[in-house]
């Protein structure tokens, strides 16, 4: 009896070391994942709030607004006399 007790208990370390290693895997191999959610749960707030900002009325005090940029802009010059847009390289 004591042999079937200890080969029992022996089997049962084996499953559990089996176990714990790949949960160590499982883990490992959860974090980029979680990080990437992170980011995105960020950049979503983000969005969120520069779009309820931009929703809302801006303050106009002589002329000028009290709101924030939202991003970066470039301006770009209108043109009359600009040539078509074959000319353009393929990445535009």
């Amino acid at each position: 009896m004591r042999v079937v007790s200890e080969a029992r208990q022996k089997a049962a370390a084996v499953r559990v070391e089996d176990l714990e290693a790949e949960l160590e895997r499982v883990r490992a191999a959860l974090a980029d994942p979680q990080e990437v959610l992170r980011r995105r749960v960020i950049g979503l707030e983000q969005y969120l709030e520069a779009l309820a900002d931009e929703e809302t009325p801006a303050a106009v005090t002589d002329g000028v607004s009290q709101r924030k940029p939202v991003g970066p802009r470039r301006a770009v010059p209108h043109r009359l006399d600009a040539a078509g847009t074959e000319v353009l390289s393929v990445d535009c």
